[in-house]
């Protein structure tokens, strides 16, 4: 599925839950297209890969439409997250409920950091790297959320590969080279923050 469709799915998603919590049963593809300014032809297009029609100056039943993004996206399916890194960024996303938007369980978190290693958060034990792989293994852990350094980034990203990992959530500043089999999702905060300044000498 192109990332352009997937983006726009879990917008349509984040939306239409706004809409149930405003009492709203249906929601029209130009409610959808106003989203992102584009055509609500493009919108039905998106949900006939769905497969779901929508009913004319009605639109589409949000449960309904609902159920059939979370399918797409494979939201439902539960999956197994470790976290490498617990520094400011690791300890925050540790804390917050961010996993589950995303169908993923926290299961084990890593450091180096000595005076970190053991510190319980929320039930789970800050880890040893040393215990990285069997920890992955021992676990049936799929994904890794990697928030260190840049300059250690491949070094972990090598020994997650060897494990085992499937999928990288990455917000080291680096490049990944990883072996096919293995899927990265870069997160660039810094360039986040670029786009927003580009944006606001826009609009002045």
């Amino acid at each position: 599925m192109p990332k352009a469709i997937i983006l726009r799915l879990e917008s349509y998603l984040s939306y239409l839950a706004e809409l149930k919590a405003l009492g709203k049963t249906t929601a029209t593809s130009q409610e959808l297209a106003n989203l992102f300014g584009i055509s609500s032809s493009r919108v039905r297009q998106d949900m006939v890969g769905l497969g779901i029609v929508g009913r004319p100056h009605s639109g589409y039943n949000i449960l309904d439409l609902q159920a059939l993004i979370r399918d797409a996206l494979d939201l439902n399916a539960r999956k197994r997250m470790a976290l490498i890194g617990f520094g400011n960024l690791g300890r925050a996303l540790a804390l917050s409920d961010i996993w589950n938007h995303g169908g993923f369980d926290l299961k084990a978190i890593f450091d180096q950091d000595t005076k970190i290693i053991g510190t319980d958060v929320n039930g789970i034990k800050v880890r040893s790297m040393t215990e990285l792989f069997g920890v992955i293994k021992s676990e049936s852990i799929e994904a890794a959320c990697l928030t260190v350094p840049g300059a250690a980034a491949q070094q972990v990203v090598d020994m997650l590969a060897t494990a085992g990992i499937k999928g990288i959530w990455n917000f080291s500043p680096t490049e990944l080279n990883v072996p096919s089999g293995i899927t990265v999702e870069n997160q660039r905060l810094e360039q986040g923050l670029m786009t927003l300044s580009f944006k606001l000498k826009e609009v002045s």
